[in-house]
């Protein structure tokens, strides 16, 4: 490939200014940037072997893909050396959930920002976590980097999403393509959000395990008990059948709750008067933003499941789903229990955002309308009985088990750990498996570096280019540079990549959305601290914006700085 050079001389004036401020960064960086310098500086540090770093909703808690696979490690005498270390954002609201693993010496808790937490994130050879990190992470070359996303999809999501395309799909398609492993639940999931909504298809280089959910090993083999003990020590009452309605996150953007709170009040309570209170109770599980709203209000507040307790774990003990359009579903198929879909806003979202599972295949009653809701609650609760209400939908039911569940047999956690950590263990060392695993046939999943269970379809075979453009520096022409470009390319023999630089007004939003949807588009973030520009720099820079990615060919539309001279070349 050729070597990139800067269109214009380095501005002499703009390196001193540079210089200047590499002196008195720190005395005026904010806290969380700070910690962002921390972590670039323990980057350069020895790598823990035996360290795993976790992190669930970006530190709500001890939950989810990521807590079934600890309690997995925690349980199996062969990582018994290992150390484990949970990224917590609000020590006080999660204080329940961690207090459960408080007393381990081999568990660790860190304030998500806070200096540990990112020498461990720098630092651990492991890291699992649901979401994603920030903008500042690299995956160093020595450590292993596992995302598990957390839930099948549902509704339209990534590149696909039609009000903010880029924003919604910038920062996973970042952490995807830097991972080593990328977790699915099963070949729908693999399909429709890895391949098409976040474009992973042609260029993500790492593995994906397609081998079940670590998080539904706790509903193919509940512990009831312990759970209702958990619920109790909560203040939760346990003497009843338990009506859980988990209504889905509402809003375009994740910072962005669309909720009528009073709207949604008279809802649960005209839910609760529609069942047999004397058999059963209407608990709610919502998102952590409107949970915290919610709890204010005296009546909610005592019919709320805190969000410390996992979801999975919670399902186990549910005896009556209703929801609408979240994942949750996908998991509670798994109970054979009644489920009520009630979409009050079903025609908005078939007409805007859309959805990937049609509502004509969903196993239970599908309704916009609230008496129709009730009026299922009364029959499954009173008149009938929960088995006389699943009787018409158990052809539904059957269908979408044996395409999304077929893969749930308890032990995904046994099979996680073979793959991910089959390293760790000694030379030809087999994990200590529990006895019921015999049947499992486990030499499907040996060393990853050999094969893996799973899809392996992520090479398309087309030409893999990158095209980088600066919205800082480009005018009026250089975009119709670029969109001229774009039309000219055969997408069927390229694959494109648009590394853009980060942007947050209006025009550039408008503009990137409505590109061809074929091209995946990357965003670039200047760190908040200046460093010395060397070699290793770029090549830092190259990981931390493109993960693990190679690509074979390199264009700039408009103008090349010195900085995109030099990542491009780091790149080659």
């Amino acid at each position: 490939m050729k070597k990139f050079k800067a269109t214009r001389k380095p501005n002499m004036i703009s390196r001193g200014k540079r210089m200047i401020k590499k002196i008195i960064q720190p005395s005026r960086l904010s806290r969380k940037d700070k910690g962002k310098l921390v972590y670039y500086e323990a980057v350069k540090e020895p790598i823990l072997e035996n360290y795993v770093f976790y992190e669930a909703f970006a530190g709500l808690g001890i939950l989810d893909h990521p807590r079934a696979i600890f309690k997995a490690l925690l349980d199996d005498p062969t990582f018994e050396d290992f150390t484990h270390v949970w990224s917590i954002d609000d020590l006080e609201l999660a204080d329940f959930n961690v207090e459960e693993f408080s007393s381990l010496e081999n568990v660790i808790i860190v304030l998500r920002g806070s200096d540990d937490y990112y020498r461990y994130l720098a630092t651990c050879k492991y890291l699992i976590a649901n979401t994603t990190f920030g903008y500042f992470f690299e995956k160093r070359k020595g450590q292993v980097y596992v995302n598990t996303w957390h839930g099948v999809p549902t509704k339209v999501m990534g590149y696909e999403h039609s009000v903010e395309r880029v924003e919604n799909a910038r920062g996973p398609a970042r952490h995807f393509l830097s991972a080593d492993y990328l977790l699915s639940a099963n070949r729908f999931m693999t399909n429709v959000m890895y391949r098409r909504a976040y474009k992973m298809d042609g260029l993500f280089e790492g593995k994906l395990l397609e081998i079940g959910s670590p998080r539904c090993d706790t509903l193919v083999y509940p512990d009831r008990e312990a759970v209702l003990e958990k619920l109790e020590q909560l203040g939760i009452e346990t003497d009843k059948k338990i009506i859980l309605y988990a209504p889905t996150w509402k809003g375009n953007l994740y910072d962005q709750l669309s909720y009528d709170v009073d709207e949604f009040k008279a809802l649960v309570q005209k839910f609760t008067a529609s069942i047999n209170r004397k058999e059963y109770r209407i608990y709610l599980r919502v998102h952590y933003f409107l949970y915290r709203i919610l709890a204010q209000d005296p009546e909610l507040r005592e019919i709320l499941i805190p969000f410390t307790v996992d979801t999975n774990e919670l399902l186990s003990v549910v005896d009556v789903l209703i929801s609408d359009y979240s994942s949750i579903f996908f998991d509670y198929l798994l109970m054979d229990k009644p489920i009520i879909f009630y979409v009050p806003d079903l025609d908005q979202y078939e007409s805007g955002r859309g959805l990937y599972v049609p509502t004509d295949v969903l196993p239970g009653l599908v309704t916009s309308n609230k008496r129709e809701a009730c009026a299922a609650l009364t029959k499954i609760t009173i008149s009938e009985s929960p088995a006389a209400y699943m009787k018409p939908y158990a052809s539904k039911q059957e269908t979408m088990k044996s395409w999304c569940t077929y893969n749930e047999d308890g032990h995904a956690c046994m099979r996680f750990i073979h793959i991910v950590f089959g390293d760790a263990l000694d030379p030809g060392s087999d994990v200590n498996l529990r006895e019921d695993l015999s049947e499992i046939h486990l030499e499907q999943y040996t060393r990853p570096e050999k094969s893996f269970y799973g899809f392996d379809g992520f090479n398309t075979g087309k030409e893999r280019l990158l095209l980088c453009f600066n919205t800082r520096t480009n005018s009026q022409e250089h975009y119709d540079e670029l969109t001229d470009y774009l039309e000219e390319i055969d997408y069927s023999e390229t694959d494109v990549t648009l590394l853009v630089t980060s942007f947050k007004d209006e025009f550039n939003k408008e503009f990137f959305n409505h590109l061809p949807p074929e091209v995946r588009i990357l965003v670039w973030y200047a760190l908040p601290f200046v460093t010395q520009e060397n070699q290793t720099f770029f090549r830092r820079e190259v990981r931390r914006t493109l993960g693990n990615v190679h690509f074979d060919q390199i264009e700039f539309i408009g103008e090349i700085t010195k900085y995109w001279a030099s990542f491009a070349n780091a790149l080659l």
